[in-house]
């Protein structure tokens, strides 16, 4: 579906908006400190003064990601060209195994780029074949990029540390920007970033495949293709890791974000959300298959891979992502693991950082590491 971008994604009401929002925000800071500097008053008694400051300054980042229609791809992009050492591209795979649901289009399949920790890794690359890998993508409602360094840093720093794979490849997606970019094209890009790592030589029961938000809706959508599309000569991974994953996505994200009791003190917004389900959406009515690749929820499949779901019980997604794992867990045959973290918001894995919460962080990725039998 197509939406009018706002009139502040437009100069110069552009550098006018973001002059207001960064007024706004300085004069913000001061309030909130001096409302949450007493215990009693915060979202949660449990709270730091640093997450009940931060998690409304988030919310006012997102607010002005939405109004201005800024992706952050050039970041990324920079930072990939600063980071060249430890960067890949990963080419398309072979054109069989887009098929059915990400079958060519508007959306053809095309190179994509990631950044390796600590170090990159190479067909050549000793033992390469027994090396352990966690392969992840990052969120950002289908128009956000956050494969910068800052965040690849944060993330794969949590991974590497508390998982058992010694290399992590933090892959960028293409965020829709035109009808070129909707879906299916970033699930493409997952499929082409996990051949990519098993063209090295990589052995599938040695990666994992993670996402956090709206990329673990992209990575259910990856192993739903491999599931029920024409078997494609791509083996399945050792297995799947979700954070806070986005599974019901539809065309009144917003206010189906608004009706959920746990989103009021979340830092993610009700708009991000609907301009991020506008633009996703395909230019089309979706068919019913399609729809289940975009809204997961309601929607259950077979998976022949273990699958570890994680939530925060202070995010708006939930009970949706809550309800989702019950349902993945009650199909015949899965191995499906659901965990939360108490009063925590929207993804862990991004957030544990700036709220404190690494031992949260390290009790959730040792946990999953036990029910892989990693």
């Amino acid at each position: 579906m197509t939406t009018m971008a706002p009139i502040w994604s437009k100069q110069p009401f552009k550098t006018i908006y973001t002059t207001v929002i960064l007024f706004e925000t300085l004069a913000f800071v001061p309030w909130l400190l001096i409302r949450f500097s007493l215990q009693s008053a915060r979202p949660y008694p449990e709270w730091s003064l640093k997450t009940s400051v931060l998690t409304p300054i988030f919310r006012i980042a997102f607010k002005w990601y939405t109004a201005t229609r800024y992706s952050g791809m050039s970041a990324v992009i920079s930072d990939h060209k600063k980071a060249s050492h430890r960067h890949a591209l990963a080419a398309p795979a072979d054109a069989s195994y887009y098929s059915g649901v990400l079958a060519p289009g508007k959306a053809v399949p095309a190179p994509v780029g990631g950044l390796w920790y600590p170090t990159p890794l190479f067909a050549t690359s000793p033992d390469i074949e027994n090396t352990k890998v966690v392969l992840h993508f990052p969120g950002g409602a289908f128009v956000l990029a956050f494969g910068q360094e800052t965040w690849g840093k944060v993330v794969t720093g949590a991974l590497l540390k508390y998982s058992k794979a010694s290399h992590a490849f933090f892959a960028q997606y293409r965020v829709v920007s035109d009808d070129t970019t909707r879906f299916p094209a970033a699930i493409q890009d997952i499929l082409t970033c996990y051949n990519y790592i098993l063209s090295l030589g990589i052995r599938p029961q040695n990666v994992i495949i993670g996402g956090d938000s709206a990329a673990g809706n992209l990575v259910l959508g990856l192993l739903r293709h491999m599931e029920t599309s024409p078997p494609i000569s791509l083996p399945f991974p050792g297995a799947v890791m979700l954070w806070s994953p986005w599974v019901h996505v539809t065309s009144r994200a917003g206010a189906d974000f608004r009706s959920q009791r746990t989103s009021a003190n979340d830092s993610i917004t009700a708009d991000l959300l609907q301009w991020g389900a506008d633009a996703y959406f395909p230019d089309h009515e979706p068919t019913e298959e399609e729809v289940a690749y975009i809204s997961p929820l309601n929607h259950p499949f077979h998976a022949s891979v273990p699958l570890y779901i994680h939530a925060c019980t202070a995010e708006g997604l939930y009970y949706w992502i809550q309800e989702f794992a019950d349902q993945m867990a009650n199909f015949p045959g899965n191995r499906v693991k659901f965990s939360s973290t108490r009063n925590a918001t929207h993804d862990l894995i991004f957030a544990y950082d700036r709220e404190g919460r690494e031992e949260d962080v390290k009790l959730v990725i040792e946990e999953a590491m036990r029910f892989f039998e990693l």
